[in-house]
């Protein structure tokens, strides 16, 4: 897949590790990117410090959000997961670790913007100094120097 405008716009969010109900240590980065559709947001998983998995896609549907499984599309045109969880137990943890991401990587996008709605309601220092140019007069002009305080 190649990368969108959208995504590259779209900063990466980097999840605390997850170990729900006694299961691997999952770490989770997501990336959130303006909605195509259903989907919402790009995620890598590496799992126990040793196996990292790109490419998993957040999507919305009637029933909420949903997790896709990297995938190819194969000679046919049909598209083909690379990699599942083989377990319903590693199947839950899994997608409740990516959604968790998406979540907080949501969280952390709200709160940026946050604050930098008050920042934009401030003026700016450069823009008052330009503002202001106009209206300075000229600074009145010094005299020189008498000949008797130049020599001393």
């Amino acid at each position: 897949m190649s990368k969108t405008n959208n995504e590259s716009m779209q900063p990466e969010v980097q999840v605390p590790e997850n170990q729900a109900g006694g299961g691997l240590k999952l770490d989770v980065t997501v990336r959130p990117i303006a909605p195509m559709g259903n989907l919402l947001a790009y995620a890598n998983v590496t799992i126990g410090d040793s196996f990292k998995i790109d490419g998993f896609r957040i999507c919305s549907g009637e029933k909420g959000l949903y997790v896709n499984m990297p995938s190819t599309q194969d000679k046919q045109g049909k598209w083909r997961d690379v990699c599942w969880p083989v377990t319903a137990d590693f199947r839950r943890q899994l997608n409740d670790a990516l959604i968790e991401g998406y979540g907080q990587a949501i969280e952390n996008l709200q709160a940026t913007l946050e604050a930098t709605k008050g920042a934009a309601e401030k003026p700016s220092l450069t823009g008052a100094l330009k503002e202001n140019a106009g209206k300075v007069k000229t600074p009145p002009a010094k005299s020189a120097p008498a000949k008797n305080e130049q020599t001393r």
